[in-house]
């Protein structure tokens, strides 16, 4: 299955030369050699990297080595683009089939992969039946790799039923390629159900550390929303210039977060699903490149935003899940300069979520009922939240970890009375 790495005529002792000669980068992070070596000798390969960990490499590597492309499933049309032009920018050429090409650039796409000229090439899960028929039985690919694939677990069942069809356009696009599977946040479980899914066999499977200590973690029980709102101004005015990212459960309590920060001076834009694409794109570019500091937003925003300096995080409604938070929160500090993350939380908040979720079949709205409660109880807590929120994932660490509002004796509230951060 796939090609070996003699195969494919770079030896193992060359990754190095190629990674360097085509990305850039001067050695390998923790995790991503063993995985492109698994995937280059036909392996099935899962691997677990935090935000910022460079999932991306692992996939982009084998193409680079092989001749082969990668064909990438990638869960947002949003985060499509993002990753399409964050490769072109370093050289590797990618592309791109949706919905909305028009007709002769998705045709031209089309023959630019069937002649070699294309190394990764992004679809979501909805447009591979599609490709399929544009190959009429082509098969270029010299891996099938699931990006963000905890997706298969969270929204497989509910939402996106075409993640469940994975295995079968794997079987029919590249039958003879290794399959990959990455994401930031995966418990036991959710590993178990990606590689049922996917129909992994005998996986190489890489977890890397969840535990990142320049994220200041901290949690602030809030009484009301206006405590909330002043809470939230004070953190953004005490980070200054820095880029920071607000998040919120709803739709409407983004959008009118946003507009009384900007009220009182602060640049916030609003960010959420029922935004026209356009406007969202305008929202994200703006905040990419530095035009706007401060971004308001539901879940809809961060999947895929690759911007490094991102200085606070702040939870200004209870997260639904700690899957949730961990992914929202690695958003911050990926330059790996000390980073906020804070989280206001109250008992409201959860019955807020678990209203969400009210109309969801039954087991479906217990596991969310319980994610959510598993929620408060790290925030209310009086242990070591580091240590608590990698034990989640199965990871131990020892405290005092020197980045948590626990370890480092530091309060919230007690900050915020006194003017200060």
């Amino acid at each position: 299955m796939g090609q070996s790495r003699a195969e494919s005529g770079v030896a193992a002792h060359d990754l190095e030369a190629v990674l360097r000669a085509r990305l850039g980068h001067s050695g390998f992070r923790p995790g991503q050699r063993e995985t492109v070596e698994a995937v280059l000798a036909g392996r099935d390969a899962l691997a677990v990297l935090p935000t910022g960990g460079g999932k991306s490499l692992i996939y982009q590597m084998p193409a680079l080595v092989s001749g082969r492309c990668s064909l990438v499933v990638s869960p947002l049309l949003a985060l499509m683009r993002d990753q399409v032009e964050s490769a072109l920018r370093v050289g590797v050429r990618a592309a791109g089939v949706d919905s909305t090409r028009p007709a002769d650039d998705r045709a031209s796409v089309i023959a630019d992969l069937r002649a070699g000229r294309v190394e990764v090439m992004y679809a979501s899960p909805e447009g591979l039946p599609r490709l399929t028929r544009d190959l009429s039985g082509d098969r270029p690919f010299g891996l099938f790799a699931v990006d963000e694939a905890h997706c298969l677990a969270q929204w497989g069942h509910d939402f996106r039923p075409d993640y469940l069809c994975l295995a079968e356009s794997r079987r029919a696009l590249a039958p003879d390629a290794a399959l990959l599977a990455v994401t930031a946040t995966a418990t036991l479980r959710v590993r178990e159900e990606i590689t049922a899914a996917l129909g992994m066999v005998a996986p190489f499977v890489h977890i890397g550390t969840f535990f990142r200590p320049n994220l200041h973690l901290a949690t602030w029980r809030k009484d009301s929303a206006r405590d909330a709102r002043e809470a939230v101004a004070a953190l953004l005015r005490a980070h200054g210039d820095a880029p920071a990212i607000v998040y919120r459960i709803s739709r409407s309590g983004a959008a009118s977060l946003a507009g009384w920060l900007r009220r009182r001076g602060v640049p916030a834009a609003a960010y959420h699903a029922g935004l026209e694409p356009e406007e969202r794109a305008r929202v994200q570019d703006a905040f990419l490149d530095g035009r706007c500091r401060v971004v308001v937003a539901t879940i809809a925003f961060g999947m895929g935003v690759d911007k490094a300096d991102v200085r606070l995080v702040v939870h200004a409604d209870l997260p639904g899940s700690l899957e949730a938070y961990a992914q929202e929160i690695g958003r911050a500090g990926r330059d790996g300069r000390d980073s906020d993350c804070v989280m206001l939380y109250s008992w409201s908040d959860v019955k807020r979520r678990e209203a969400l979720v009210s109309e969801l079949p039954p087991d479906r709205a217990l596991a969310a009922v319980r994610a959510v409660r598993e929620v408060y109880r790290f925030a209310a807590g009086d242990e070591c939240r580091q240590r608590s929120l990698c034990a989640h994932f199965g990871e131990r660490i020892r405290p005092p970890c020197g980045a948590c509002d626990v370890c480092r004796a530091v309060s919230v509230g007690r900050l915020l009375r006194a003017g200060g951060w």
